[in-house]
């Protein structure tokens, strides 16, 4: 289904019946990496919303760079679109979770509880190692742009932004501005304006958000519970949708 919210045509899934839950999916990915989980929520007794972000999906790419704030203004203007009274919980892996503490944290979007599953928002530290990777990356870029590198340049800067540890960038397309404004965004200051109960999930082995930022949310945050899945990465709640779902089960009672 396709609604047009403040301008923005979105695609979106509305599945069940019962407490209204609405689920925000990471970087990359659409409403349908969420399949098994809406299907484990709509038997526990909940009314599924989801939608793809704008630029990911079938949702169009915004007409200029997003920041975090503007994914979580049209999240809340989406709930409101819907008429979505009360929000039961709203959960968010990675990217979505980076939308959800800049929405909750700012009140734009006031729902009883909140899962967070491998979610982004803490910005790392720059290491050595990575000034290095940058430095080769810029100086690659410039020689690249010289006269007679045509035939090569595309794959000569690709190598480059990938030993720079920036494969999420040479992919992000039409959405590069994007992705280098929400990445540069720590929402670390955020997580103590946070009054919701909170459900951490998270992999023991997520490499792309650290488990070291999950037990920061977990001191940071008032009222958390940070739950840690053995041998699972990233996509936590498909690596092991088992203990998954018995942690939310047991956080929504």
């Amino acid at each position: 289904m396709k609604v047009l919210v403040d301008g923005q045509l979105i695609e979106y899934k509305k599945d069940g019946a019962g407490r209204a839950v609405l689920l925000l999916h990471g970087w990359g990915a659409s409403l349908g990496t969420f399949d098994q989980l809406a299907a484990h929520l709509v038997k526990t007794g909940h009314l599924v919303y989801r939608f793809d972000f704008p630029g990911f999906g079938a949702s169009p790419v915004p007409p200029r760079a997003w920041s975090v704030g503007d994914y979580a203004i049209l999240t809340a203007a989406f709930i409101k679109k819907l008429k979505i009274k009360k929000l039961s919980a709203i959960f968010g892996h990675s990217f979505g979770g980076r939308v959800i503490i800049k929405a909750t944290a700012t009140s734009i979007i006031e729902p009883e509880k909140i899962v967070l599953m491998g979610a982004a928002g803490i910005k790392p530290p720059t290491t050595l190692k990575k000034h290095a990777y940058i430095a080769i990356a810029k100086v690659g870029k410039a020689a690249t742009a010289l006269p007679g590198m045509g035939r090569v340049r595309e794959s000569l800067r690709g190598a480059l932004y990938k030993s720079a540890g920036s494969t999420d960038y040479l992919l992000a397309g039409a959405m590069k501005e994007t992705f280098v404004k929400t990445i540069n965004e720590d929402l670390a200051g955020y997580l103590p304006h946070i009054n919701t109960p909170t459900l951490l999930v998270w992999g023991e082995h997520d490499t792309e958000t650290p488990l070291a930022d999950g037990k920061r949310m977990q001191k940071e945050l008032k009222k958390a519970e940070l739950v840690v899945l053995p041998g699972a990465g990233h996509f936590v709640y498909s690596d092991d949708a088992a203990g998954t779902f018995s942690a939310i089960d047991r956080f929504l009672k």
